[in-house]
């Protein structure tokens, strides 16, 4: 039995399916490799492993922020004349 898996065209796979299975070994492997599981836990945020940016980096970030935005407060407050 041939591989039951078909590409964009429309044309099937040529090789043959593994036993007991609808698909070649190459597009079961495939299949095996997605876990939709595991790209809901990355699209939400709730991954284990750790973060693209270390905590020290986002504490730097909202210091110079608090920075900055302690700096336009005052910058706006002596304009109006506070």
């Amino acid at each position: 039995m041939r591989c039951v898996h078909l590409n964009r065209v429309g044309d099937q796979c040529r090789d043959q399916a593994l036993e007991g299975r609808q698909m070649c070994a190459f597009h079961s492997r495939i299949l095996e490799d997605a876990d939709p599981e595991e790209g809901m836990e990355t699209a939400s945020g709730r991954r284990q492993a750790g973060s693209r940016f270390p905590m020290i980096y986002r504490l730097a970030a909202l210091v110079l922020l608090l920075i900055f935005l302690l700096d336009a407060f005052g910058s706006i407050r002596s304009w109006l004349g506070w």
